[in-house]
């Protein structure tokens, strides 16, 4: 009698039909069942997106509840590591000892318990990663995915279960760790690397890719440009990165955006920072840059949507519609809350720093961003940035209803971004912004005294000296990327 496993018995010659997994469907066809797989899970990855998946210390337990989460509507084993033995379809299914991927062979099953301890010893100390960079965050992460890859513990859904881990790790130390910035041949390439050699740089620099801030947005306007117009190729085919500090980058340009430009290289397409654009030499059939800047973000530069991955969306049925008019309803209430702070802030502020703030808004013409980059060491107003500073040191009552503005703020930027999370997720993004862009305008009216795209940030940011938001944008008025595009790269 041949032992019970996880895949149906072999009734056809058809290889869509052989090998498919026992799954809660009934399903026997691994196409369907890839489509229907890829739609429940998306859904489920939405949830871990807006903080409503499982818990955990990052170790073992967390990582099995997290693919239990992702897999739990398509798979009884969902959570099951394969060394164990889970009931599937009445009965127990053999342990999977040997496992390979064309030519990469995992770690064996009986050594994964010892696999997985190696694999969580960087962040076994939860203060490792307390206040770290997103350099540094890459650099711990990148091992850790590196070993998590090697040892491949569950049947199916290694990478999506790592993806999701590692995005929950960086969201509790407070990193967004934006992995559709990412294409698959970057991934792949990088796991492989990482697999023959658990400290190769190239998973460390992959998640320095997602995570760092002003990387993650040049490659997310990089891709959003190469994959549009009558040129355009497959994302997930390319391997598509930023260049290193000090890196010389050799090849043939391929595309100018606001914030990079693009050179096709023997080992893919590698962004540098446009300012970097000016020293570019011609050297055969390209060019060659030397990186001497950093990426920055752009206030001014064009919000993006974000390259889908994977392509297929959730259904939309009613359930999905009450919990979207849910998140809306929530992200209006915060928002209306923002904004009653900021009024009251703006109206009866407890100094004149506010009146001073106005008066160099008006002295810009209005325009509070560039009256705000001039409150910085040596600008035209940067004796108020001081009496700003000094306001917050010695005036409580100042700094405690600046804080209240900051808080409120903060709370609309972190409903707006679940909301736009879940659009995203169900190709219904362009709905949510259009919902709250009345929601976005009142805020920065009440902001800044001025409408902009950037609701209460550049006051906060200026004010406190805090980081900026990340929620979403509102997209309208977005320049053109086409209209950035020149011939050649400077």
């Amino acid at each position: 009698m041949s032992a019970h496993g996880y895949t149906y018995p072999n009734t056809s010659d058809d290889p869509d039909e052989t090998e498919v997994l026992r799954n809660r469907l009934g399903i026997r066809s691994k196409s369907r069942l890839r489509v229907e797989e890829y739609r429940l899970t998306l859904d489920r990855i939405v949830d871990l997106q807006l903080g409503d998946g499982p818990a955990g210390s990052f170790d073992a337990d967390h990582l099995k509840a997290i693919h239990r989460h992702i897999f739990q509507d398509v798979y009884e084993w969902a959570g099951h590591m394969r060394h164990e033995r889970p009931v599937v379809d009445g009965a127990r299914v053999e342990p999977i000892g040997s496992m390979r991927k064309g030519s990469t062979t995992f770690l064996p099953g009986s050594h994964i318990d010892m696999g997985l301890n190696e694999a969580f010893k960087p962040i076994r100390n939860p203060d490792v990663l307390k206040n770290s960079t997103p350099e540094q965050f890459a650099a711990v992460a990148g091992k850790v995915l590196n070993e998590l890859n090697y040892v491949h513990p569950f049947r199916e859904g290694n990478g999506r279960t790592q993806d999701a881990f590692i995005a929950e790790l960086g969201r509790h130390y407070g990193h967004n760790v934006d992995l559709s910035v990412i294409t698959r041949a970057r991934m792949v390439s990088a796991s492989i690397a990482g697999t023959q050699d658990p400290d190769h740089p190239a998973m460390a620099a992959l998640l320095k890719d997602a995570t760092d801030p002003a990387r993650a947005r040049a490659l997310k306007e990089l891709m959003q440009d190469m994959g549009s117009g009558p040129d355009a190729r497959p994302l997930d085919d390319l391997v598509i990165r930023t260049a290193a500090p000090r890196e010389t980058v050799s090849g043939i340009f391929k595309s100018r955006t606001s914030l990079s430009g693009a050179f096709e290289t023997p080992d893919g397409i590698v962004a540098v920072p446009v300012a970097d654009l000016r020293n570019a030499v011609r050297q055969d059939a390209g060019y060659t840059v030397s990186v001497r800047s950093d990426f920055v973000t752009a206030s001014a530069a064009p919000t993006l949507r974000p390259v889908p991955r994977p392509v297929i969306p959730a259904v939309f049925g009613p359930a999905e519609e009450k919990r979207e008019r849910a998140l809306l309803a929530q992200a209006k209430e915060e928002g209306r809350k923002a904004a009653a702070s900021l009024h009251a802030f703006w109206s009866a502020p407890p100094s004149l720093v506010c009146r001073d703030i106005e008066a160099a808004i008006r002295q810009e013409g209005g325009d509070a961003a560039q009256a705000f980059t001039g409150m910085k060491a040596g600008g035209r107003h940067a004796a108020l940035g001081k009496e700003i500073e000094n306001e917050l040191r010695h005036n409580p009552t100042f700094a405690r209803e600046l804080g209240k503005v900051q808080k409120d703020v903060a709370a609309y930027g972190d409903s707006r971004e679940k909301a736009c999370a879940f659009g995203a997720a169900h190709g219904r993004e362009t709905d949510i912004l259009t919902e709250l862009a009345g929601t976005d305008r009142e805020i920065a009216r009440h902001a800044n005294r001025t409408p902009t795209s950037e609701p209460g940030r550049a006051l906060i940011q200026t004010l406190t000296g805090q980081p900026a938001l990340n929620a979403p944008e509102d997209p309208t008025g977005r320049p053109s990327l086409s209209s950035a595009r020149t011939p050649g790269p400077g």
